[in-house]
């Protein structure tokens, strides 16, 4: 079975080691796995020297021995082994009050993104780790990106935003929204994950919801299995329709992963498990052929 993955912090932990050899989702990684299609996201935790951090990690994106996504003709097909990885900004601290910029991060190779990780910055508010939610939406900075973001035909992620941020974007994004890694709040009541109601509207605009595999977010506590990521997506397919539900690891961005899910070499087994949940059919369409739809769909043409 082949594997499409919504999320990796795999080039700001390569940038901070200055190794591959502890990484979860090297390009190596991935082939060992079959995944032909990852997401490699462009995180920076602070606004110290975040521009040059963000421009390190676009480097080394485009000089990696991977296929590059930028437009729909460049997504893997059928036939595809090797890893075919599309860039996004995770949060735009990068380019905090100059909306504009996104306009540059475009011809970099960026193609997705969310406006804020979570933290507060100009555009929008996070869902925030270490203090009490502020109840505020979407800044005129933040309505600004998001026109940009249409203009420029991006893909947003509403992963990290808070709840009245997600709502705003609702309302002022008519382009394809998705939730790259995030978990059900159903079973983990985290305002990191997503309620039902976001759950549906994510489905019903075709978008994606790409299952996180941290375990605070799975089950609330610093331990899960794999039967903990099964019972998730479960939810999520109930929820979203099987159409609307994929993988969004956070591999390299977490401290401990369900057991038998520590890197993407180990997805191969964890398919068989998609099988024998899901049937075939289902499994498939969970493991990469939905994010591929959602990409195909939503990538520019040229």
């Amino acid at each position: 079975m082949k594997f499409a993955d919504g999320h990796s912090d795999f080039l700001s932990k390569a940038i901070d080691s200055k190794s591959w050899e502890n990484s979860a989702s090297s390009p190596d990684k991935l082939k060992k796995g079959n995944v032909t299609l990852q997401v490699y996201a462009v995180y920076v935790s602070s606004d110290h020297q975040a521009a040059k951090r963000a421009l390190r990690q676009i480097e080394l994106f485009h000089r990696l021995d991977v296929k590059r996504v930028f437009k729909k003709d460049d997504l893997p097909n059928d036939l595809s082994e090797e890893p075919h990885i599309l860039l996004a900004l995770e949060g735009l601290l990068p380019i905090d009050g100059y909306p504009e910029l996104l306009r540059v991060f475009h011809r970099l190779g960026v193609r997705m993104a969310s406006l804020v990780w979570s933290r507060i910055n100009s555009f929008a508010d996070g869902s925030l780790f270490d203090r009490e939610p502020t109840g505020r939406g979407l800044t005129p900075h933040g309505r600004e990106a998001l026109k940009i973001m249409e203009e420029l035909g991006w893909i947003l992620d509403i992963s990290h935003l808070n709840d009245e941020g997600v709502k705003d974007a609702f309302e002022n994004f008519s382009g394809t929204i998705v939730a790259t890694h995030s978990c059900a709040r159903a079973l983990c009541d985290m305002e990191r994950n997503l309620p039902d109601e976001f759950i549906q509207e994510v489905a019903k605009r075709d978008g994606i919801i790409g299952l996180n595999y941290s375990p605070k977010f799975l089950t609330c506590e610093n331990k899960a299995s794999i039967d903990d990521v099964l019972r998730h997506l479960e939810h999520l397919v109930k929820v979203a329709g099987e159409d609307h539900v994929g993988l969004g690891s956070d591999f390299d961005g977490l401290s401990s992963y369900p057991e038998g899910l520590e890197s993407a070499e180990k997805l191969p087994e964890f398919g068989e498990k998609l099988v024998e949940r899901f049937g075939e059919d289902v499994a498939e369409k969970i493991a990469y052929k939905n994010w591929l739809r959602v990409l195909r769909s939503s990538l520019p043409e040229e």
